[in-house]
């Protein structure tokens, strides 16, 4: 009996010891991501021109896909020394296509099935709770690339590589969110190996979905195996917009049903309160409405115009989008106006919002 009890020890110390990847914050593994992330963006033959962000310490490039959907695309990068991998989305760059994805801001159930074209439908989980949703736009580039994702995985398994970092700086960093999910409710089903290790760092990631979907994501990667880095300066982690209704709260709540409530008032007051509470209710429902009008519907007819063979499910009528995820904020100093100065932002928007002003305030975190 003391033999297998030692032998079940040594069996355990091996494995965790066997496992690259460990859980928390690791600001070298952040580094790294972002050094493949600026690189993400730019062909190869144009790397020796990229300043402010140094190349790949510990990774080489070993596959890029083609552009799908949005113009979305993504990249394989192999440790030199170790066996791990990291997979990293491209997030939006300048082309109409791309940004459109960022405008298809309607939510869709975060399980369900998606037809991407005439013979192609995709079936998908991303979360366990039924009211967990996410941002179209951003989850269709994750189904067009989701197959060449998962033959990469399969590859790298089948060659002795258990662990995988995922990232994605921007639009990547949202469809990062939506990859991670994806991939550990897979395994949760048996449709990956247990032994895989995914460890995510989404870069200036907006906000992926709503509030069940951030529970549920929250829950999967609990114990420090996924983040959010973040600049208080950058707005990108500002969007979607957020409208919350009475109809988001969680399904207990008082006010779910006002009517039952008001009945137990007497009949002045059951009037007064009704008059109260519509005032403070219909102004964000009636948001709600425009939101998925302009931001699904409308830009929907656009969508189908480059992906003509799509067919969404039925949008959820909400937009109560939240922070998703560990959040890691790389608050600003007196060192780092003085390389970006405020007067310098009005130039452009993405003047905080780009990898250089991320890695430097990295570096320093």
């Amino acid at each position: 009996m003391k033999n297998l009890f030692f032998l079940g020890l040594f069996c355990s110390i091996f494995s965790v010891s066997a496992q690259l990847l460990q859980p928390g914050f690791d600001k070298a593994e952040y580094l790294e991501t972002l050094r493949v992330n600026q690189r993400v963006f730019v062909d190869p033959d144009k790397w020796d021109t990229l300043t402010g962000v140094p190349a790949p310490q510990h990774y080489r490039l070993e596959y890029r896909s083609p552009e799908v959907a949005f113009d979305n695309r993504w990249d394989l990068w192999m440790h030199t020394g170790k066996p791990l991998a990291t997979i990293a989305i491209r997030g939006t760059v300048r082309t109409e296509v791309s940004f459109m994805a960022n405008l298809y801001a309607a939510m869709i159930p975060a399980t369900g099935e998606l037809q991407l074209e005439d013979n192609w439908l995709f079936e998908y989980k991303l979360a366990q709770h039924p009211q967990a949703a996410v941002q179209v736009g951003w989850f269709i580039g994750l189904a067009y690339m989701s197959g060449s994702i998962l033959t990469k995985i399969d590859s790298c398994y089948q060659q002795g590589v258990r662990d995988f970092i995922l990232t994605g700086h921007s639009q990547g960093g949202a469809i990062c969110f939506m990859l991670t999910a994806y991939l550990e409710n897979l395994r949760l089903a048996g449709k990956l190996p247990a032994d895989i290790r995914f460890k995510t760092y989404c870069s200036a990631g907006p906000k992926p979905g709503n509030l069940h979907f951030a529970y549920d994501y929250e829950h999967l990667t609990r114990g420090g195996w996924a983040f959010n880095v973040v600049s208080p300066l950058d707005w990108v982690p500002d969007v979607p917009f957020s409208i919350q209704t009475v109809d988001d709260l969680t399904r207990v709540n008082p006010f779910k049903d006002v009517n039952k409530v008001l009945k137990k008032q007497k009949l002045p007051q059951q009037i007064a309160f009704k008059i109260a509470y519509d005032e403070l209710s219909r102004p964000a429902k009636k948001a709600q409405r425009n939101y998925e009008r302009y931001l699904g519907n409308m830009v929907e007819r656009a969508v189908k115009k480059q992906l003509p063979g799509l067919a969404t499910p039925e949008y959820i009528s909400s937009n109560y989008y939240v922070r998703t995820g560990t959040t890691v904020v790389l608050y600003p100093d007196a060192e780092y106006y003085q390389k970006f100065p405020e007067v310098d932002a009005a130039a452009t928007v993405w003047y905080h919002h780009v990898i250089e002003p991320y890695y430097f305030l990295a570096e320093k975190y």
